[in-house]
């Protein structure tokens, strides 16, 4: 089981790197809490070329399964090198295509060559794995779990220490959540207030999306009460593992705000996740806004305080009946 999971880690980590170097959500207002992530490559130093040098790089190290420090390098669609490293801090950036060069050179001097294909999986949540292409299409792979050979964790160290140099031009990246759509620059103002107010560590696993104003409107916000509403955003997780949701809506001159937020109140859906449950929601108004808010836990009270710390008037709190 253990070793599933470790797998299963590594290609949603793949996958999801991949993603984030070869597409882009659609344009839309710039959020207050911008990642520092580099669209032209960063200076680095000129290495020498090698012979078959490495063309993708996946590299990390665990104590259990949530603190895993990881590398990650690839081709870009620009055909630069894609890095995300995350030790103590995390960097994400894009550079020229020459470290590829140096990172053979460092991977050669750390010993992480000699453990291609070993396969060992013990007792306990440290965990390590290695997936390394090269130009000529071959690659070395090797994965561990419980106990961690030491000749890993010092390669590991000797890559740790390669990349904290190679990327020390790079800011540290701030999480902010992926924007799906147009969406309305004061929602999105909105949005980012409350978020950043709210301190959620996870941010970039969430995904701010533009509600269209088609037959399916009401219920993707969970209001039956539409008219007098102009714009409408939501925030979410990617996945549907937390019970998240919030909504904020504009509503236009002379609407019946009283209404909409009857409305929100009856939509109120406690059973719309799979597996899991808000244990709370909310209901508040600032100026000509209205948003609805459903989470669980700590994620609820961490949203709460960044909903009043942006200046929102709480109309209404309910708990989940069926706790």
């Amino acid at each position: 089981m253990k070793r599933l999971i470790s797998l299963m880690l590594a290609a949603l980590m793949v996958l999801s790197l991949a993603a984030c170097g070869s597409n882009k959500p659609a344009e839309t207002t710039t959020p207050t809490t911008t990642p520092v992530e580099t669209t032209e490559p960063v200076t680095v130093p000129t290495y020498e070329t090698v012979e078959n040098p490495v063309t993708f790089f996946s590299l990390s190290l665990g104590e259990n399964y949530e603190n895993i420090h990881y590398i990650s390098v690839f081709a870009d669609e620009d055909g630069a090198a894609y890095v995300e490293f995350v030790s103590d801090v995390k960097k994400v950036g894009t550079m020229d295509a020459n470290i590829f060069n140096g990172i053979t050179e460092a991977l050669n001097a750390s010993g992480l060559v000699e453990l291609n294909g070993q396969d060992a999986w013990g007792e306990g949540e440290a965990n390590g794995s290695m997936y390394i292409e090269f130009a000529d299409g071959s690659m070395i792979a090797a994965g561990f779990s419980g106990d961690i050979p030491e000749a890993y964790t010092n390669g590991y160290a000797a890559m740790e220490a390669f990349f904290t140099e190679l990327t020390a031009g790079l800011e540290v990246y701030v999480a902010q959540p992926m924007v799906m759509g147009e969406v309305n620059e004061q929602l999105m103002t909105e949005m980012n207030a409350i978020l950043g107010g709210a301190g959620l560590p996870n941010l970039d696993a969430f995904v701010i999306s533009e509600v269209a104003k088609d037959e399916y409107f009401g219920y993707t916000i969970g209001n039956e009460v539409v008219e007098g509403i102009a714009d409408a955003a939501t925030c979410a997780p990617m996945m549907m593992t937390s019970a998240y949701s919030l909504v904020i809506v504009t509503v236009e001159d002379g609407a019946d705000v009283d209404g909409i937020c009857a409305g929100f109140e009856n939509g109120l859906d406690w059973m719309k996740w799979i597996c899991v449950a808000p244990t709370d929601a909310m209901i508040a108004v600032k100026d000509n806004m209205i948003l609805c808010l459903m989470a669980a836990d700590e994620t609820y009270t961490m949203t709460a305080a960044g909903v009043e710390a942006a200046g929102w008037n709480v109309v209404n709190t309910f708990s989940n009946p069926n706790a």
